[in-house]
């Protein structure tokens, strides 16, 4: 297995953690929609119009599709993108294979997990701006914004400098 394959199959795990996420989208939004219907008192009480709710919810859905598919069938592309030499990985058992199939494993799961928390990060921007600019009615969600930046972060570091954090901890043990 070469590296830009071991890319392209991380991608592709993204891509459906990505596309898996949708069925939690389309839960939410269809529950706040029945809720909305059936309860002919929160039109009053809502300030903001109706329809933007729809459309929201409605963009993110498909944009959601969208880049998933999109990562799920490019994959490949990406990988040759994002990954200049194509090398063979080494199988052989020693401390600096063994930390660096350690450390490309947790940059992997991690980029893949902010991949899969895109919509929600997305959703708290959107509505940090929309509390921001005097919004009142606006309710930013529970997302833990430093933890996913910094789990994006350093899986990026991760994945792009692993020779040197490698050789740094083989030097170490």
């Amino acid at each position: 297995m070469t590296n830009r394959i071991l890319t392209a199959l991380a991608i592709r795990i993204a891509g459906i953690f990505l596309f898996i996420k949708i069925f939690d989208q389309f839960g939410s939004y269809f529950l706040s929609i029945y809720l909305t219907t059936a309860i002919g008192v929160s039109k009053d009480s809502l300030n903001e119009p109706l329809e933007k709710l729809y459309y929201t919810g409605t963009f993110l859905i498909f944009a959601n599709i969208i880049v998933s598919l999109y990562l799920f069938i490019k994959a490949e592309w990406i990988s040759k993108k994002l990954i200049r030499t194509d090398k063979e990985i080494s199988t052989e058992l020693n401390s600096k294979s063994l930390s660096k199939v350690i450390l490309i494993t947790v940059g992997i799961v991690w980029l893949a997990n902010s991949i899969y928390l895109l919509p929600d990060f997305i959703k708290y921007c959107v509505e940090l701006i929309s509390k921001l600019n005097g919004n009142e009615n606006a309710h930013v969600p529970d997302f833990s914004l430093s933890k996913y930046i910094l789990r994006t972060i350093i899986g990026l570091i991760l994945i792009f400098r692993i020779e040197k954090i490698s050789n740094w901890i083989t030097k170490r043990i």
